[in-house]
Parts: structure tokens; sequence; C-alpha cells
């Protein structure tokens, strides 16, 4: 618990091995300002570690690859996340989350479709992707540094 200038505020820190969340109960706007400033540093620190773990074939994976950071006024929050999206054309999340995760070695069916023209049947195909954690791995990795910029920042009013 810090006072600032008169405001009392309560922060709460909930942490697991890939998240990092601050809580506070009353969020005055210069503080407000400061999280949003070191919080989009940290999330654009993160995207870049996040980058050069992704695995390059295309590019797609890396251009759809963005890095927010959320300042809800009335949820009373501020957040940083790194996130690949969704492609119109192609569903790069879903392969994001088969990359990231890695999938087991089960036969899946995989329906016919056409290319440039020929008919391609149906197959049954086995997955087996290794996780690569490109996500999860520097996320858990800048956490401490993370938290100790917070804590600082808090202690620092």
């Amino acid at each position: 618990m810090n006072t600032a200038r008169g405001i009392l505020i309560d922060a709460k820190l909930d942490l697991n091995d890939t998240r990092l969340r601050v809580r506070l109960d009353t969020l005055p706007d210069k503080l407000r300002r400061r999280l949003a400033s070191t919080i989009g540093r940290l999330t654009n620190e993160l995207l870049h570690k996040v980058e050069a773990r992704e695995p390059v074939r295309t590019g797609r994976l890396r251009r759809l690859t963005q890095a927010y950071v959320d300042d809800n006024r009335i949820k009373n929050f501020v957040r940083g996340r790194v996130r690949v999206l969704r492609s119109r054309r192609h569903n790069t999340a879903a392969a994001a989350g088969a990359l990231e995760y890695g999938s087991t070695g089960k036969k899946f069916a995989v329906r016919g479709y056409s290319r440039r023209g020929a008919r391609v049947g149906g197959y049954q195909r086995v997955g087996g992707i290794t996780e690569m954690r490109f996500l999860r791995g520097p996320a858990a990795a800048m956490l401490p540094k993370a938290r100790a910029e917070l804590r600082r920042l808090l202690q620092d009013l």
C-alpha cells in the first residue's frame, strides 16, 4: 500500500509463469500514464523477443504478430499483450497455436481440395509437431524483469 499525494493506492500483483497483472483499486492519471509507458516499453521488448524466436518460412506469422497496450479506464487496468492475429485467407492463429503448443502424433483426416485446377482427394495425416514456445518462452523469461520494473514504479510514487 502506497500513498501518493493523499491518494490511497492498494496494489496487488498476480503472477504465474507467463503473466504479470497489476490490479489497483484506484488509478490516478499520472500513475496510469507511467504504467502505460512502462508496460508499452516492456510489451515492445517482448514483441521483438517473440519475433526472434518465431519460425520463419513465408514471413506470414511474423507479419501477423502484434503488440498491444490496453488502457481501460472503466475497468481500471493497463495491460500489454503480444498476439498472433487471424488472417482472412489463412487460419494463422490456429497454426501459431499448433507451433506454440505442439500437437500429438494422432492421425486426422484431411478433406479433399483443389489446387491449381487439380483435384486432391482426402487423406490421413499424422500430427506430431514439437512445441516451440516462441510466445510463452520469452514471456516467462521477461517476467522477473517486468515484475521488478512495475514494483519499482509503484514504490517510487
